[in-house]
């Protein structure tokens, strides 16, 4: 916090960035990508870092990202201290940490003095103690203080993405006051557009946007102007609710309190923005069983972390294939039975993903919650009820055609898909839901237990229908 007057503890410096000419060559095309890999095969450094210190940071970020590694790592050694250290944050995570991991603690700390302290934040929240407290040590005290502040906090919490560096004033000084503060002060952020204000105790009371202080008479007190309809986040809140919350409220920023309601960092809009596109595409990743970042990972690591998910769905499917293996007579019997059980168990398996897609983003973005919860699942029971009526309908008609000396497969199959689509859009809501409720990921597990359900339960009840009414 920042705060000269009153007693008021001062605010830890914030970072000041050089302020380069304009001289940015904007879009990264294809001739610029291959003319760099030309000049780093035949070790043209002086071309190299022609071009590369006409990017700017967003494009040199995406550049070293399209490399391969042995070129980015190359690149990277070719620019050395050149690299603007704005570009890491720039970069995609698993790329920011191969190229941290080919760097020296000297070398990262260089770069952290540079930054933001939440910036810093993301840089060391992957390292291990040691390697994280080396660093620290090299910090200025003031950035090293906030860092470790920020490391304190549960990962994915408000704590972690919140940022330190941001302008503060009590609510009882004036317009005047507020202003000369303002222009006196030298150790502002680079960028500022809302002034938070907290009252004697530092308790946040409001906040002020610049272009309403520069309007305001000098002689106004800053609480008679604030916007006063605050609500502060706890440091501890999970970093998707705080996405929420500025989705649900249309929030630009938002102050975070500490467990005695004071004022310690805010979160902006931009660092929401990071937020959402993370986890949405985590989700994603996490359904199918694969991970962000793996079009930037080797062979190996892309390998290892999918052979895990491929391993659990064999067990999956071995489930299924064990329903079979109960009713290998009757198949032998009647051969018709293995062209046709697999449409039931595909249509059921789609069917009850297409539920566990909404229901899964329903619940990440909060649209699913315990007050709709039942009027949801009779919703999705009455959907998985008549995407059966139909389908069962259509394929009764097409088996009849297909194999009309077999009248009575048509009414099986029938049977067995209006059951099937209707078990696997409950299952679809009701997996997730009862995952959540024991405080795991809905994305990570949800998908293996709906393939051992819709593939054994249409199974069971094709060929056990069959059994019955055929033998």
């Amino acid at each position: 916090m920042k705060f000269k007057r009153n007693k008021f503890t001062p605010a830890s410096k914030s970072k000041k960035r050089s302020k380069k000419k304009n001289k940015y060559v904007l879009g990264l095309g294809p001739k610029m990508v291959n003319s760099i890999k030309i000049a780093l095969d035949e070790n043209d450094k002086i071309h190299i870092r022609k071009i590369a210190e006409g990017l700017s940071e967003y494009d040199l970020a995406k550049l070293l990202e399209v490399l391969d590694s042995g070129r980015r790592r190359k690149l990277v050694e070719i620019l050395g201290e050149h690299i603007n250290p704005e570009v890491f944050p720039e970069l995609n995570e698993v790329v920011q940490e191969q190229i941290i991991d080919s760097m020296d603690d000297a070398q990262i700390a260089h770069i952290a003095n540079e930054l933001n302290s939440d910036e810093v934040v993301e840089i060391l929240e992957h390292m291990d103690s040691v390697e994280q407290e080396n660093i620290l040590n090299q910090l200025s005290p003031d950035l090293k203080y906030k860092v470790s502040s920020s490391l304190s906090y549960p990962e994915d919490s408000a704590g972690r993405i919140m940022s330190r560096d941001f302008v503060s004033m009590p609510d009882w000084w004036s317009v005047k006051e507020a202003k000369e503060y303002l222009l006196k002060e030298k150790e502002l952020p680079d960028d500022f557009y809302n002034i938070f204000l907290t009252d004697e105790k530092f308790h946040p009371s409001g906040e002020i946007a610049l272009d309403k202080l520069l309007r305001a008479k000098p002689g106004q007190k800053l609480c008679e102007i604030m916007d006063c309809e605050v609500v502060p986040v706890d440091v501890y809140t999970d970093q998707e609710e705080v996405a929420h919350m500025f989705r649900e409220y249309g929030w630009r920023s938002a102050m975070v309190v500490d467990a005695n309601s004071r004022l310690i960092g805010v979160i902006t809009i931009d660092d929401v923005v990071e937020v959402i596109h993370e986890e949405a595409g985590e989700d994603i990743m996490l359904l199918s069983g694969a991970e962000e970042g793996d079009v930037y990972k080797s062979v190996f690591a892309i390998f290892k972390s999918r052979a895990v998910w491929l391993v659990t769905n064999l067990f999956a499917t071995l489930l299924a294939t064990s329903v079979v293996d109960g009713f290998q007579e009757i198949i032998a019997q009647l051969s018709v039975l293995a062209v046709l059980m697999p449409i039931v168990a595909s249509m059921g398996g789609t069917t009850g993903n297409q539920t566990l897609a909404v229901v899964v983003r329903a619940l990440a973005t909060k649209e699913l919650t315990s007050r709709n919860t039942l009027g949801m699942i009779g919703k999705e029971f009455l959907v998985g009820l008549c995407n059966g009526l139909l389908f069962a309908a259509l394929i009764g008609v097409i088996v009849y055609f297909w194999f009309p000396q077999q009248m009575m497969m048509s009414v099986i199959i029938a049977v067995a898909m209006l059951c099937t689509l209707t078990i696997a859009s409950l299952a679809g809501i009701l997996i997730p839901l009862t995952l959540t409720k024991f405080k795991v990921d809905p994305a990570i597990s949800s998908g293996v237990f709906l393939i051992a359900i819709t593939d054994s339960g249409g199974f069971f009840i094709f060929l056990g229908l069959a059994s019955l009414l055929l033998i």
